[in-house]
This record gives structure tokens, sequence and C-alpha cells, in this order.
């Protein structure tokens, strides 16, 4: 993250393990875990969207820094893979003009290091950013997505993820079209949410 070599052998790589990120940026990215719920599923997030954040996935999916997708799950990776040791990804989706002019799918890039079975089974319809839409033009996101297939689910554990977490909105729309499938268990994972208050900021 900060371009500075990351030396091959350290006291930092024996006590944490970490292999993309050095000691400085690892501080940097500071995990706040926060759990609600919505309609009946659990989500979860690691970091409040602030500057840190903020700047790193801007570089990573703004300016094309493949190499990133590396950092974010860093330093929560051991957790994540003992909690979610038992399910299956599904990532929310991103139009294919995107994918094409990125050079890669940042969604799924992200979550890759978990290291488990990961199926793209949404996609977006529309080329439309989130941010330009107004409140009632985001409530009917749901309008812009849709399943690429139709499995059962009934006999899976499926934990939803995505980079950020702003009204819920392409979230909600997205569960919504997983619980047409009877999934066994349904989780949702988002890497950062925009926070509503100084308690969220606190939040472990």
């Amino acid at each position: 993250m900060c371009h500075r070599p990351i030396r091959e052998i350290s006291l930092f790589d024996f006590a944490f393990g970490a292999k993309s990120i050095c000691f400085k940026c690892y501080l940097g990215l500071d995990p706040k875990f926060q759990h609600w719920e919505e309609d009946g599923v659990k989500f979860t997030s690691l970091y409040p969207y602030l500057e840190e954040y903020q700047s790193l996935l801007y570089l990573y999916k703004g300016c094309g820094d493949i190499e990133l997708s590396k950092c974010f799950l860093e330093r929560a990776m051991p957790y994540l893979k003992l909690r979610y040791r038992d399910y299956i990804l599904i990532p929310a989706p991103s139009h294919f003009t995107k994918i094409a002019t990125r050079g890669f799918d940042h969604v799924p890039l992200m979550f890759e290091g978990i290291g488990k079975k990961m199926v793209s089974l949404i996609e977006k319809t529309c080329d439309i950013k989130q941010s330009d839409l107004g409140k009632k033009e985001r409530a009917k996101v749901g309008s812009m997505l849709r399943l690429r297939a139709t499995p059962s689910l009934r006999k899976e554990k499926i934990l939803f993820v995505d980079d950020v977490y702003t009204t819920g909105s392409t979230a909600r729309a997205c569960l919504s079209l997983i619980k047409q499938l009877h999934p066994k268990k349904l989780e949702a994972f988002v890497m950062a949410k925009v926070p509503k208050n100084r308690k969220e900021l606190t939040a472990r």
C-alpha cells in the first residue's frame, strides 16, 4: 500500500503471518467489526467507510491497481476462514462494461483469499452508479438486477459479499434474489459501512 519494500522475513511476519502488507499499513487498516440484522439476514462489516479505506478502494477500484485486492482482508483473514468455513460466497455484481474497462471484477478478487467457493449468480443489467441516483431511484435498484441461473440452494450456506454498504439498497435487492433460491442459511458481509453516527465509529 505504501510502495515500500516488505522484508521477506521479520518478527512481524512470524507473529501475524502477514504476506501482502507491511507493519505500518497493517496497523493503518484497523478492523472495527459491526453486526446488525435486516429482513432476517445477519450483516457484518469490517471497516467504517473512512479515509483510509476510501483511499485504498479508490486506488484499487478507480485506478485499477489489482495487486491491492490482497490487502483488504489481510488482518481478518484467519477469522473469516474459520467463521465462514462452510459457506459459498456470492459477490455483488458489477456491470460487464465496468469489468471490461477496469480489467477485473473487483468484489470477487477482494474475497478470493478466503479460499471458499464463489459463484457469480447475480448480474447487473444497467451500468448506473448508486451515487448518481436519488433516494427514490435507489429504492428501485432491484429492477436493475437479475439472477444468471436458478439453482436450488436448500442445502447450502450462502454469504453475500460486497465492498461498500451505503444505504443498503443493493444488498437488500441482491439478498431478495438469493432468498428465491431458498438457501439453508443466508448472511451478508460487506468490507466497509458508511457510519451513521459516532457510536458506529468505535464499534468492535
